[in-house]
Formats: C-alpha cells, structure tokens, sequence
C-alpha cells in the first residue's frame, strides 16, 4: 500500500507539473497576444480564445492519462498501452464504469488516479475562468465606454 501512495503521488506531481506548465504556457501567451492588442472585446474573437485553451488544455489532459497508462503498463497491470489508456480515462475523468477492473493489489492506484483528474480537471477550470473573467470584463468596459 505504502509503495502504492508514493508511485502515485511521484505521479501526480509529474501531472500536476504537466497541466501547471500547459496553464502557465496559455497565460503567457494570452497576455503576450494581450500586449500587442490581439484581443480585444470581438464576441467570435472571445470564443476562439476559449476555445483555443480549453484544446489546449485537454492536449495536457491526455497527455496525463498517457502518464497513468504508461505507469500501469510499467507496474504489470496491463500487457498493452492500449487497455491501460482506456482504462486511465475512464479512472482519470471519473467516469468509473467498471468493466476493467485492476488488481487488488494496485487498485489504490486508479482511485488516487481519479483524485489526480479531479484536480486537474479544476485547475483547467479555473484557468477559463479567469481567463473568461478577464474577457468578461473587458467587453463590458468597452459597452460601457461606447455609451458614456
């Protein structure tokens, strides 16, 4: 169980570094695209944005899945990357279905892995929206500035 808690917490902080990294990549670009006036309160151009990111940020998503399935394979759990990936989605959304069902011996490691997309999924969240927050607020000081 011990071995368990560390190979999944080494994972997590290899995900949370992942999706830190995509999040601290979207802001720098979105403040970068910001000083050169590239956004302004456009409704299609907020839309892309967002859109943008949230792509984006699921890239980092899966790429986080892949972590865990890889791990799996590693650890024996699954002959082929593809079962594992499968299963790593299914535990990493916390989808949950059930029809792949680790061994008694690692199944600490799917649950810790739903925890772990739990979070990212937040963080990922809550990077739209500030991002949104921010946008938000600008189209409403532009609507404000055109009427006053």
């Amino acid at each position: 169980m011990i071995g368990n808690l560390l190979l999944s917490f080494l994972i997590m902080g290899c995900c949370i570094s992942v999706q830190s990294f995509f999040a601290a990549v979207m802001l720098k670009a979105f403040f970068m695209f910001d000083d050169r006036g590239l956004i302004n309160s456009s409704v299609f151009r907020n839309a892309m944005i967002l859109s943008t990111v949230t792509l984006i940020m699921l890239v980092g998503i899966v790429l986080q899945m892949l972590i865990w399935a890889t791990t799996f394979v590693a650890v024996g759990e699954f002959n082929d990357l593809r079962h594992a990936f499968y299963h790593s989605a299914v535990n990493f959304t916390s989808l949950g279905y059930g029809d792949v069902v680790m061994s008694e011996e690692r199944r600490l490691l799917g649950a810790l892995e739903a925890a772990n997309g739990v979070l990212m999924f937040g963080l990922t969240t809550s990077l739209l929206f500030a991002l949104m927050a921010i946008l938000i607020k600008r189209r409403w000081s532009a609507e404000l500035s055109r009427h006053l």
